[in-house]
């Protein structure tokens, strides 16, 4: 999304947190590093021919390394950048792998310009099954959400717990109640490229990431002016990469594609396939995925619990990344408590009636 589609009136679903009913950890937590703090080194990984970035974020320095591995994927238009927070509240757990979906942040787009979210599914897959020699945690925001069910799916034997935040499900209704646009159906017909790709080269990066902002936070009022600065240079650089827009465009095609699947490649025949414990987070706020969806959502997991977070938007993790760890941590301690495919043991879902929002890089949409 960028800011030259319209954004509708913000509307407030604060109502739905009481269908939560995730436990919360009660684990102390370090304060979440600020939005602009700078993320942890990277490399490239080679994957038939192509490069994807990778991160990799480690306990401090002298403290043991944990032995679960936890697998971050961001949403349409964002990056490794968007878990910098979340990754380090979580690295004395699980060392945290993010990865850069392809014509992402510094991944190579993927060939003659063929965006699928199986394809995604598949090459993040591959490259865990180099890095991990067990099963690990995943975690995937927006488009990533979907990416990571396609690996939970497609790849069962890699994967420990799914977490997923505000995650874009199929949801063909083009309303107006929420940060939709009816001219996004317009995207899927042939010769609509060119034109999409000339007005987002014309937003300057600075106004971009104000509108970002203002479609992905519940209160956009918390980011500094400095950590606007920080998100306009960072994007000023993805932006002159020569296939960006394009692979923009082609990813929210594929994910539009995917609605359309039916039978035993839909979103709810692979959910219904996924016996491992999942956790779904939502903010009340979500102007990009109806938090309406949430309820149905976890429904179609066998053993998910759900947690929606009043006064947040599309990025949990961004927005309150301690609270979004309490939940985390309790889905990886009942997974440790029951082993791999049993049931998380009760807990508490003790949410305040409106989290403390701590500020983090604009950078992703869906």
């Amino acid at each position: 999304m960028s800011p030259t589609l319209p954004v509708y009136r913000r509307v407030v679903h604060d109502e739905l947190t009481r269908l939560s009913d995730a436990p919360l950890s009660d684990r102390a937590l370090p304060e979440p590093l600020p939005l602009d703090a700078p993320p942890p080194d990277g490399w490239y990984e080679r994957v038939d021919g192509r490069g994807l970035f990778v991160r990799r974020t480690t306990p401090p320095l002298g403290a043991a390394a944990p032995s679960d591995q936890a697998w971050y994927v961001h949403g349409l238009a964002g990056s490794t950048t968007n878990w910098t927070q979340l990754a380090d509240l979580l690295a004395d757990r699980a060392v945290g792998y993010s990865v850069d979906l392809p014509g992402h942040g510094r991944s190579d787009p993927p060939p003659h310009g063929r965006y699928r979210l199986s394809d995604d599914a598949d090459l993040v897959a591959a490259v865990i099954r180099r890095r991990s020699d067990r099963p690990v945690h995943l975690v995937g925001n927006s488009l990533g959400g979907m990416v990571a069910v396609g690996i939970a799916a497609r790849h069962p034997d890699l994967v420990r717990s799914l977490t997923l935040i505000s995650p874009a499900v199929p949801d063909l209704r083009m309303t107006t109640d929420r940060g939709a646009d009816r001219r996004l159906a317009l995207l899927l017909l042939p010769g609509t490229t060119g034109v999409a790709v000339r007005r987002l080269s014309a937003v300057d990066p600075a106004e971009r990431a104000r509108g970002m902002a203002a479609v992905c936070f519940g209160d956009p009022s918390v980011i500094t002016e400095d950590q606007f600065r920080a998100a306009a240079e960072d994007l000023a650089w993805r932006t002159g990469l020569p296939w960006v827009h394009r692979s923009l465009l082609g990813s929210l095609r594929a994910l539009m594609t995917s609605y359309l699947s039916r039978g035993s490649s839909s979103f709810r025949a692979a959910a219904a396939r996924i016996s491992i414990p999942t956790l779904v987070v939502w903010g009340t706020r979500d102007q990009l995925v109806d938090p309406r969806l949430a309820e149905r959502t976890a429904a179609a997991f066998p053993d998910a619990s759900l947690l929606l977070l009043p006064g947040l938007g599309h990025t949990a993790m961004m927005e309150d990344p301690t609270t979004t760890a309490r939940a985390v941590l309790a889905l990886w301690d009942g997974v440790e408590h029951a082993g791999t495919h049993g049931r998380r043991p009760p807990g508490r879902s003790d949410l305040p009636g409106a989290p403390e929002q701590a500020p983090g890089t604009v950078v992703a949409t869906s």
